[in-house]
């Protein structure tokens, strides 16, 4: 897989040195992830390691989702609960630290985004995990 350069950095950098998002940024941002989330899930995918070190900005501050190393594609349909723990703990959804089934959905992943972009100071949060 070839993937464009993305000179603007991750977004895990861009946060800390902003401290927080604007509600207007933040917006912007989660949208442009949930875009991207919605075309992984519309190839038949699951990501399974969402975070802001997996999100690039482009030459025009656009994110685009790298690193699918460890992307799934459920046998049958998105349905399919998955079985593997993966990923980064320090992003995961309850349900994958319990060791329980899970859908391929990022969902979780993604509301917990939208409240660290706007409610958290995001580098303390960081030092704590």
């Amino acid at each position: 897989m070839v993937l464009e350069y993305c000179p603007g950095g991750e977004l895990f950098d861009y946060i800390i040195s902003q401290d927080r998002l604007s509600e207007e940024e933040t917006r912007v941002v989660f949208r442009q992830i949930v875009s991207a989330v919605a075309y992984v899930h519309s190839q038949g995918y699951a990501h399974r390691d969402l975070k802001p070190e997996n999100l690039l900005f482009d030459e025009y501050h656009k994110l685009k989702l790298i690193d699918f190393g460890l992307c799934a594609k459920p046998k049958g349909n998105k349905d399919y609960h998955l079985q593997t723990c993966c990923g980064s703990l320090a992003y995961a959804a309850p349900e994958l630290i319990q060791g329980k089934s899970y859908l391929g959905s990022e969902m979780f992943g993604a509301w917990a985004y939208c409240y660290m972009f706007l409610c958290v100071d995001f580098y303390h949060l960081m030092m704590i995990m």
